[in-house]
């Protein structure tokens, strides 16, 4: 077939193809299914014109169609990239991470599960050698995104739901592919097979696969820097990143190409839209969704023609063994959902999801493309025999079109049934409020459009006009929340506030008052945060608040490397962001309290307004605690990093005031060039963020204790190599009743909290030492330390402490008489309790 018949067909493709949109509406399909419908019917149109010439289809139209030069590599080389690329950019990877445990084992435990599930039910039955069982299997597995987001999106879906099934769907194929990569190996070359290549498929593909696609993302990132904002260059260059990442990660380092393609992705979605404008990076969006709709319909189309040659053998005990696969493979994904996710909600690792949430995951793992291209890669590899090829082959379409044709067509009326599309009250509540306010304007518009234009015998024609655009009724918002409990009114206020914070803030990123990365997370939490209040109201507020207030994994991560590594910069930019961050909510909490008196009140009523005011109120305080504990320790650093803030706020201001004065007519563009020009440059040189100086030089924290003022600056050097810098964070437990005294610290800076065990509690400071105790006297720790303050310690072990005060008998001395000291107060403590319990008793 020549090459201009090729272009030929594949444009009459595409354009056939975005006709299948406006028949799925009509229809209220999926377009995926509509269109893997049609590509089937013409295929099968084809086959039966080329058997009976002059039946049905021109025999030379018909043998063109069926010669395009259709392989499993256009697929898995051209059309795939595309799909995941565009998918992975449109990733969250914030929130992501909240449900990253129910993702991982969607994508890898239910993949495995499955494979191994339906493989072994399909065994007895098809007359096949097991592996051939567990390769189709394995095939079968991954799911596709494509149909099923589609209902999602269209029937209204919950988001966490979509966002469950989205990951899911963008990492199980890594799983599958490993899964099918051994099985082949293992069915045309069984003496290759080895444990080490099986852990390298499951293992080391995807994580290599991850780093290589984060490393051609961050080049792409380190590129794209000397476009300056170009869109089409910028669109034109990121078209190299997921073909590299996936021909790099296959050909040259024989990785997880997939999961390359998802990792660089996610990667741009994580870190691009805070390295370039906004409309920019909206640009790249716009133009990676066309292209997935382009390769989206050849996909589906063109493996849809291969369906009849695909299937040309089967049988009707074909239909039997998909059927017993089918019902394998739902109950392996049932066996999956509900028992993992329980169990991860039992020990507190996740919270579970809703059984109707579970339903609706299982009946949505929906097969497509990425199960039809592998299975022609089966029947296109000649080791592999060709009785089971074709089994593989037939099974696996056939699977495919099931799921597609009959869980894709009932899956909008499984979540119809299970009220998955209709709001709650409160959600109904804000719809009412938006339309409310809308009508409000339309309304306004059209009486002062009347009164402008309109003749005098016919006033109300364009104040009427609403009514046509479904906005009548919603004039008066009170009657919108009539129907409200005080609890939902009160849980719509703060679900409304956590809105406008979110406004706010991507606002102040777009004039550049905050960094990139803080916005992120700032939209992130508050999303989070609305997840919340729906849930549980006043409560899920305040358990957003601890959150905020709190630290997170990375957090801990951090601190972990100081502590036993001594590595700090990476807890030094967490806490730099911290503060940041606190920063930019007091900001916001600022702005949102006038808000909610003027604009929630007239809505609300009085009580839910004042509710929602004093919880801003509690958030203000424990953010400004927070705030106030780093200002303490660093507050040097924090007056820097707030002058930054207002240099920042101040040129923001200049730049809305200029394009104000170029709008209205008193500066041209010639001056609004140069002004700006010289406010972008203030603007970089504003961008970077100071480093944060943890102050956790040994000797410098040496210097700070009391305890060593007397030593020599030789022993202070020698004391030095053995002590370590221990930072501590308010609340985080140093020491625990009934641990081994391994070790004593020294308060450099900072304070710390004494439990004792007749609960009083003791205030230790700069220059005392604790955990002492245990190690003079040899016994467990009595007592819990917290630290109450940012603190520098320093570490002394039990074996080095003994040596320290064997060589310095003064500070000895000392030391052995706070320990006494100590020692006595504890036991009058415990004996003044023991009386107590027994007189109560």
């Amino acid at each position: 077939m020549s090459i201009t018949t090729v272009v030929a067909l594949v444009a009459v493709v595409v354009a056939l193809g975005s006709l299948a949109r406006p028949v799925a509406r009509w229809l209220r399909l999926p377009v995926s299914i509509v269109l893997a419908a049609g590509g089937t019917a013409l295929g099968g149109l084809c086959i039966y014109s080329l058997a009976n010439p002059g039946s049905l289809l021109p025999a030379e139209f018909s043998a063109q169609v069926l010669d395009l030069p259709v392989g499993s590599q256009l697929f898995l080389y051209v059309f795939l990239p595309t799909l995941i690329f565009q998918g992975a950019l449109g990733v969250d990877m914030h929130r992501l991470r909240e449900d990253f445990l129910p993702i991982v084992i969607l994508a890898l435990v239910a993949v495995v599960v499955t494979t191994f599930g339906a493989g072994l039910a399909l065994w007895p039955l098809a007359g096949m050698p097991l592996l051939a069982c567990l390769l189709v299997a394995a095939l079968i597995a991954t799911t596709d995104p494509v149909a099923v987001i589609a209902i999602f999106r269209e029937v209204g879906a919950p988001e966490r739901l979509t966002r469950l099934v989205e990951g899911e769907s963008l990492f199980n194929d890594a799983a599958a592919i490993s899964l099918f990569l051994i099985f082949s190996t293992a069915l045309t070359a069984p003496g290759s097979l080895s444990a080490l290549g099986v852990a390298s498929s499951l293992v080391l593909l995807p994580l290599g696969g991850a780093v290589l696609g984060w490393a051609v993302a961050q080049a792409f990132l380190v590129l794209s820097r000397s476009l300056a904002d170009d869109k089409i260059a910028f669109v034109s260059l990121s078209l190299a990143v997921p073909y590299l990442s996936y021909w790099i990660g296959e050909e040259v380092f024989e990785v997880s190409g997939v999961i390359a393609v998802v990792s660089a992705g996610v990667t741009l979605a994580t870190y691009a839209p805070g390295r370039i404008a906004g409309d920019t990076w909206q640009h790249l969006c716009d133009s990676w969704e066309q292209l997935a709709s382009w390769s989206a319909i050849l996909i589906f189309v063109m493996t849809s023609l291969l369906v009849p040659r695909l299937v040309s053998g089967a049988t009707t005990y074909d239909l039997f063994l998909l059927a017993v696969v089918f019902l394998a493979t739902i109950g392996a994904r049932a066996m999956v959902i509900f028992g993992c996710f329980p169990l991860l909600a039992r020990f507190g690792f996740y919270d579970g999801v809703s059984r109707s949430y579970a339903i609706v995951m299982i009946w949505g793992g929906l097969r497509g493309s990425m199960t039809l291209a592998l299975a022609l890669a089966v029947t296109e590899n000649p080791a592999i025999p060709r009785p089971v090829a074709a089994f593989v082959a037939t099974v696996a379409t056939g699977y495919t079109l099931m799921t597609l044709f009959f869980q894709g067509t009932t899956l909008r009326l499984l979540i119809q049934r299970l009220r998955l599309d209709v709001l709650s009250r409160v959600d109904q509540a804000i719809r009412d409020l938006a339309l409310a306010a809308t009508g409000e304007k339309v309304a306004a518009l059209s009486r002062s459009m009347a009164r402008r234009f309109a003749s005098s015998d016919a006033p109300g024609d364009f104040a009427d006009s609403t009514e046509s655009d479904g906005l009548a009724g919603f004039g008066d918002p009170v009657v919108s929340t009539a129907g409200l409990s005080q609890e939902e009114r009160l849980r719509l206020a703060l679900i409304t506030l956590s809105d406008r914070q979110r406004e706010i803030v991507l606002r102040h990123f777009n004039e550049g008052k905050i960094a990139p990365a803080i916005a992120r997370e700032l939209a992130a939490e508050a999303r989070r945060r609305l997840d919340l209040i729906r849930a549980s109201g006043l409560a899920g507020y305040g358990a957003a608040n601890e959150a905020e207030a709190g630290f997170d994994r990375l957090d801990r991560l951090a601190f972990l490397l100081q502590r036993r590594l001594s590595y700090s910069s990476l807890l030094s930019r967490r806490l730099a962001d911290r503060f940041e961050r606190l920063a930019e909510v007091s900001l916001v909490i600022d702005r949102l309290i006038p808000f909610a008196e003027a604009e929630l009140r007239p809505v609300l009523g009085l009580q839910p307004t004042q509710e929602a005011v004093a919880a801003l109120k509690e958030r203000q305080s424990i953010v400004e605690r927070e705030i106030a504990a780093i200002r303490l320790q660093y507050p040097a650093y924090v007056a820097k990093l707030e002058n930054l803030i207002v240099a920042r706020s101040v040129n923001a201001f200049k730049a809305v005031e200029i394009e104000r004065l170029r709008q209205s007519g008193v500066i041209n563009a010639e001056v609004e060039r140069n002004v700006l020009g010289g406010l972008g440059r203030r603007r970089a040189d504003h961008a970077e963020r100071p480093a944060l100086d943890l102050g956790l030089d040994t000797l410098r924290l040496i210097e700070r204790c009391d305890l060593f003022a007397d030593l020599s600056a030789a022993d202070k050097a020698e004391l030095a190599r053995h002590l370590r810098p221990y930072f501590v964070v308010p609340g985080m437990l140093v020491i625990r009743t009934g641990d081994i005294g391994d070790a004593a610290y020294f308060i450099a800076s900072g304070a710390v909290e004494v439990e004792r065990p007749d609960d009083v509690r003791v205030r230790l400071g700069s220059g005392e030492v604790f955990g002492e105790m245990a190690v003079i006297f040899d016994i467990r720790r009595q007592a819990n330390v917290r630290a109450i303050a940012y603190s520098s310690l320093l570490r002394l072990s039990a074996q080095d402490f003994a040596r320290f005060l064997q060589r310095h008998p003064n500070v000895r001395t000392e030391i052995e008489r706070v320990a006494k000291s100590r020692m006595e107060q504890n036991q009058a403590g415990t004996i003044l309790s023991s009386r107590a319990e027994e007189a109560v008793t």
